[in-house]
């Protein structure tokens, strides 16, 4: 199906849609910008890794031509023009490129977003808090980019994994207590309503970190000693290989850390950050990776 014949479908599932010609759409996106096409866009810069790995997964790699620093996966990526870093993008870099679509998200640079758009540059704000919504922006990049139909194989594919995960924690009484953050103190973790409580709960777990306000509390030793997490989660190699294992010894000796189950029952697991900290495709292997840890006889039959 040609892109411009699928016009009057996005609208309908998209929302904000504006025929303003025979060949032209307009979509709305995360932010309420509405931006407007005439034909797909062929040369996409993405602002976020996620958003990267999202756009190769589809099939839409051959067309990005600007990538942030932090864009390493899939392979392909390496080699992508580097425009931005964490919340700093090369406005110069972008409109010598001549880029036709900027993917973005709300940690970029906001005032060059806003000079891009400025500039006539179109910029598609992504904003993703879970795995249904993960699944929804492959769905909407894959029908903006013209490629409807690998966007939903992966979106089915995805959608059949995270499936079979509820199917066998759904039924479960026991859902341990569990906890995502950094092995010191203060912790960061993860409160309500973000993309990692979510993954805890499909996966079978009661976040802990629901008990403290906000999407990223700050927490103290005291504080997590009352949680008492049974299951602690970490994306974080300390610097240097190894450097997770030296300092989970480390904290096993130190008061307080070495009263948690967690740590009682060596049940702290550090996984790649890049899984589970992407709100992309791969955050479904993070996902079963989870589940497995926090019910592994659960997952050890067929």
């Amino acid at each position: 199906m040609k892109w411009g014949g699928i016009a009057f479908g996005i609208g309908l599932l998209l929302g904000g849609v504006t025929d303003l010609r025979a060949e032209s759409i307009s979509f709305a996106d995360d932010q309420g910008n509405v931006v407007q096409f005439e034909s797909a866009p062929q040369r996409i810069v993405s602002l976020a890794p996620n958003i990267t790995e999202i756009l190769f997964a589809i099939g839409l790699g051959d067309r990005v031509i600007g990538v942030t620093e932090f864009c390493n996966y899939p392979e392909g990526a390496q080699t992508v023009e580097k425009v931005a870093g964490f919340n700093t993008l090369s406005v110069e870099k972008i409109i010598a490129a001549k880029a036709d679509l900027v993917l973005a998200s709300r940690g970029n640079d906001r005032e060059g977003v806003e000079t891009l758009r400025q500039m006539g540059v179109p910029v598609f704000g992504i904003e993703i808090q879970s795995i249904e919504q993960l699944l929804e922006r492959i769905e909407r990049l894959g029908k903006l980019g013209g490629v409807e139909e690998q966007a939903m194989a992966l979106r089915q594919s995805l959608k059949k994994r995270v499936g079979r995960v509820r199917a066998k924690v759904d039924s479960l009484e026991e859902r341990p207590r569990v906890m995502w953050g950094y092995l010191g103190e203060p912790v960061y973790t993860a409160g309500a309503n973000t993309m990692i409580d979510d993954v805890f709960e499909i996966a079978g777990g009661t976040n802990v970190g629901r008990l403290a306000p906000g999407a990223w509390p700050q927490v103290g030793l005291e504080t997590m000693v009352s949680w008492a997490p049974e299951v602690i989660i970490t994306t974080d190699n300390m610097g240097e290989e190894g450097g997770f294992e030296k300092k989970l010894e480390e904290m096993r000796r130190t008061d307080g850390w070495k009263s948690l189950p967690a740590m009682r029952d060596r049940r702290v697991f550090n996984i790649d950050g890049d899984l589970l900290n992407r709100a992309g495709p791969r955050l479904i292997d993070a996902l079963e990776q989870i589940a497995t840890l926090l019910h592994p006889g659960v997952f050890d039959r067929p």
